[in-house]
């Protein structure tokens, strides 16, 4: 089954050119095509950071694993974000198909099947590494990852040992991956504290799924 995820180039070279173009054509138009503030200010900054971190680990022969792996950290809430103002751009009543078709939004919704939002969670295993550092692993549930997820993401937050624990919504930290083994670093203000997190899945349009695992932990 074909999803919309199609119209996101995967190629780490083809989505850069995407999202240079989207980027500039969201700049000139957001007032016009009545685009959120948050989303746009946002991207830019997230589209400058990936950008900064592609220059370096796109250079032949003279860059690093973690330069590789920074790119890839970077693009995760760009392409969120793109694909958060993208999916109601292709019903947005103030652009054209041309304008559409210029940033590379294309509604294709009579070809491809939305991808389901998950009505189950990520298993999670939570081990430290290192000082301020933990290693998340994503097991497969019972019955297999759901069909169209793209990652993971994780959502934290901190409190004083034996205080009331925040709420998801209260929690500070998200970090989104599409791999089944993460790394999260904790900022030093928050050592000693507890931690409690929560993970679900999101799928190809960005989604979250509709239950999540929780698990905590001390910063150490």
């Amino acid at each position: 089954m074909s999803y919309s995820k199609d119209w996101v180039p995967e190629g780490i070279s083809e989505f850069k050119d995407f999202a240079d173009n989207f980027g500039e054509e969201v700049a000139t138009n957001k007032t016009a095509w009545g685009l959120e503030v948050t989303d746009t200010t946002a991207l830019a900054l997230e589209l400058k950071t990936f950008d900064d971190d592609y220059a370096i680990s796109s250079v032949k022969n003279n860059h690093t694993s973690l330069e590789i792996k920074a790119t890839q950290d970077a693009r995760a809430p760009l392409e969120a974000r793109i694909r958060k103002m993208g999916i109601p751009m292709k019903t947005n009543a103030k652009m054209t198909d041309i304008d559409r078709k210029s940033c590379g939004v294309v509604n294709d919704s009579g070809t491809h099947t939305l991808s389901p939002i998950a009505d189950i969670a990520p298993p999670v295993h939570y081990e430290r590494a290192g000082d301020l550092g933990a290693n998340l692993d994503f097991g497969i549930p019972t019955g297999g990852i759901p069909e169209g997820q793209d990652g993971v993401s994780v959502t934290i937050g901190f409190y004083v040992i034996g205080a009331k624990a925040p709420t998801e919504a209260e929690c500070t930290q998200t970090i989104m991956y599409k791999t089944k083994h993460g790394h999260v670093v904790f900022s030093d203000t928050h050592f000693g504290m507890a931690f409690v997190g929560f993970a679900r899945y999101y799928n190809t349009r960005a989604v979250l799924g509709t239950i999540a695992t929780k698990f905590g932990g001390i910063v150490s």
